[in-house]
């Protein structure tokens, strides 16, 4: 497969997600629960947390049914569904609907036409020890092991972008630029692949992509880093949602 099929091919699997019954468009709400039962907007009974890194809704209907939610596991209501959401130890209640204007609405993902010229070479320099301390969304701060930097030129100016990994232990960035907040959404994400043994890497911005935040403001995404948020105009990836009529 080519550079361009290939790319088309992932843009068309990322447009499948985000618009997916359950996928980010159809998040309603994010609820930080306390040990007090409390109501939850367009699900029934009352829900608050177990104490035990769980959430239990009792009340449900008849006979005063109860439930008790852990880990991967959902309940439906409805269309509705719920998830457990665990954030630094603090632990959220999520409601996804599929009838959620904004996923009904989800039509496309706007992007930039693939340009090999936007996939740059970089050398990749380790930081043991090294973290930073990263703020989402909604102002939670917390501190994130850095993995390393990986250095490389644009338009002969010389960067560098702060890589993180995640829980599966594969690279990635989140970084801002010129283009957001006129062309593209206010910040996106970049997975990276790993670098070979001597650091050599490569950085390909077309595979820049939208965070969860830009389907659904009930998301608590994180913001780049000091250091990723660039003067220059990177036009690849992915640039913003598309909403139909």
């Amino acid at each position: 497969m080519g550079f361009e099929d290939d790319w088309r091919s992932w843009h068309a699997s990322r447009e499948s997600y985000a618009g997916a019954e359950y996928g980010p468009s159809a998040l309603e709400s994010t609820n930080w629960l306390i040990t007090e039962p409390a109501a939850v907007d367009g699900v029934p009974g009352l829900w608050a947390l177990t104490g035990d890194g769980g959430i239990r809704g009792s009340d449900l209907g008849t006979a005063g049914a109860s439930v008790t939610l852990r880990g991967t596991e959902t309940i439906r209501f409805g269309r509705r569904e719920l998830r457990v959401f665990e954030r630094n130890g603090t632990i959220g209640l999520r409601v996804f609907n599929p009838q959620r204007p904004q996923r009904q609405r989800f039509s496309a993902i706007d992007a930039y036409p693939p340009r090999e010229g936007w996939r740059v070479p970089a050398v990749f320099e380790e930081t043991p020890g090294e973290s930073i301390t990263i703020t989402a969304v909604d102002g939670e701060e917390q501190d994130s092991p850095v993995a390393g930097r990986l250095h490389f030129t644009l338009d002969g100016i010389p960067l560098s972008l702060t890589v993180t990994r995640g829980a599966q232990g594969a690279l990635s960035a989140v970084f801002a630029d010129a283009t957001n907040g006129i062309e593209t959404y206010r910040f996106r994400f970049l997975p990276v692949d790993e670098p070979a043994a001597d650091g050599s890497a490569w950085i390909d911005f077309n595979r820049a992509y939208l965070p969860p935040c830009a389907f659904s403001d009930q998301f608590v995404c994180p913001l780049p880093p000091a250091g990723n948020r660039y003067t220059a105009s990177i036009r690849a990836g992915e640039r913003a949602v598309i909403l139909g009529r």
